[in-house]
């Protein structure tokens, strides 16, 4: 398991224009800005290693990506609409995670840099975005799973 020091020194070294916004027990949280295509989106990643004791699944253990500015647009009419790939927050309804991964596929693990995967992974989800705001049809592959009422599935915030 990588520690909070070692995704923090990855995280400079990797990605300099990201900054560190907030550091906690075990966690933090980084803003960088992101231009995939057209649009530049500054996102936040937070992140908390869990302990070793505590029963947690890889979904509520994975670093949470969201967009700070722009606002992602909500097209309720599009293929995979309001807005695709996304986790309603519980505590904050109002607050969208990018889906960037299968937690159930094991696709990143706390073994792995944030820096490595998760910020290129966000990179890549903010291009087909962009591609699904002209086309109305979401390219970036991934599951289609079934929605809430609102739209979007949901994941526990940290």
């Amino acid at each position: 398991m990588k520690s909070i020091e070692q995704q923090i020194r990855a995280m400079a070294l990797q990605w300099p224009g990201f900054r560190i916004v907030e550091q906690f027990d075990r966690g933090a949280s980084w803003e960088g800005v992101l231009a995939p295509d057209k649009r530049e989106y500054l996102i936040r990643v937070q992140y908390r290693v869990p302990l070793a004791i505590e029963n947690v699944s890889l979904l509520n253990a994975q670093p949470r990506v969201r967009v700070i500015h722009p606002t992602l647009e909500r097209h309720p009419d599009y293929e995979e609409g309001p807005i695709p790939h996304v986790y309603k927050s519980t505590a904050d309804p109002s607050i969208l995670y990018l889906c960037l991964f299968s937690p159930s596929d094991q696709e990143w693990s706390c073994d792995d840099l944030i820096a490595h995967t998760t910020i290129f992974w966000a990179a890549e989800w903010l291009y087909f975005y962009e591609g699904w705001l002209v086309t109305k049809k979401w390219r970036g592959g991934g599951r289609h799973l079934m929605r809430t009422g609102e739209g979007v599935k949901r994941l526990e915030t940290v």
